[in-house]
């Protein structure tokens, strides 16, 4: 991902809430799903059309192989049942673009990173490292893929924990 352009992003609706495409003069791109999540912030003639018609808020669907690779990544992170169909949109358009991804959700981070999408926090400081989720049977002590929920043993509710897989890209 190191042609990543600095001077374009990839907002998810934490950038949004944090006023990032209304302080910017630069290119932004979003997915309709994230549109959706966002379109009730309204100010007088509303800001996000304003965005659109200005041509620096450009909404766009990534691609269904570029959808397939954030979910097949989001399963080998464990992170798949923590992320939204728009979290998986946003990813999969970073992806697709090439541009840095801008969102504070820790499970859309950990996978944009495993994917080597360059990402930008706001609200915290980012990731430090990978981590892939399992879970657990406090039980027995039997290890399974994070999205099953019950020992396939003795029947107990499963647990999580992850277990880092390396330093962040």
């Amino acid at each position: 991902m190191s042609n990543s352009d600095s001077s374009e992003f990839v907002l998810d609706a934490s950038a949004f809430y944090a006023g990032i495409p209304f302080q910017s003069s630069k290119k932004c791109f979003t997915t309709t799903a994230v549109y959706d999540e966002v379109k009730h912030i309204r100010r007088p003639y509303s800001a996000l059309e304003a965005l659109i018609d200005a041509g620096t808020l450009i909404i766009m669907q990534p691609e269904k192989g570029s959808l397939n690779k954030v979910i097949a990544s989001a399963k080998e992170t464990g992170d798949r049942r923590k992320l939204s169909s728009a979290d998986i949109s946003i990813i999969a358009l970073a992806l697709q673009l090439r541009k840095t991804l801008i969102s504070d959700d820790y499970a859309v981070a950990n996978v944009a990173t495993f994917l080597k999408i360059p990402v930008k926090t706001l609200a915290f400081k980012g990731i430090s490292e990978l981590r892939r989720w399992v879970s657990f049977c406090k039980a027995c002590g039997n290890a399974y893929e994070s999205y099953i929920s019950e020992c396939r043993i003795c029947g107990s509710r499963l647990r999580q924990r992850f277990k880092v897989v390396g330093d962040k890209v």
